[in-house]
């Protein structure tokens, strides 16, 4: 029997799948646990709208990556702190200020789990850093601490 394989089974297949299996597996584990579908003309086009729908929307996730990769690559973000004696910061500059910040200057809203930072930014000066907008596209920034 064919099926269409709805999650990723061990030994069986992946998730989107289309494989040939025998009765009783189809019937008595697949189909009730709802792991597969049998494969007939209706969720064959099911399927390829799915995946024509999920292409387009990873394109554009990346032309809106590249954008805001354009937006923010090589600019320069002030952050302002205030620090103690030696010049050492209290506390430390933080991806959700960096973010803000990016955010401020251009209006591009950058989650603050993409932005790696190598160490920790504990004193004035210039720091640079990488921020990973989607697979593939990094944008390099310079961070500059001020009082």
């Amino acid at each position: 029997m064919k099926v269409i394989l709805l999650e990723d089974i061990k030994g069986t297949g992946k998730k989107g799948d289309v494989k040939d299996v025998s009765d009783g597996y189809a019937r008595n584990y697949l189909f009730p646990k709802k792991l597969a579908r049998q494969v007939t003309a209706s969720v064959l086009n099911e399927i390829e709208g799915r995946k024509s729908a999920e292409e387009h929307k990873k394109k554009t996730e990346a032309e809106q990556a590249e954008q805001q990769k354009r937006l923010i690559d090589g600019e320069f973000f002030i952050i302002k702190a205030k620090s103690g004696a030696g010049g050492r910061l209290f506390g430390s500059v933080t991806t959700k200020e960096i973010a803000a910040s990016i955010f401020r200057k251009t209006g591009c809203e950058i989650d603050r789990r993409r932005i790696v930072l190598d160490t920790d930014i504990k004193q004035y000066g210039s720091y640079d850093v990488t921020v990973k907008i989607h697979s593939g596209v990094n944008a390099a920034i310079t961070i500059v601490v001020e009082e």
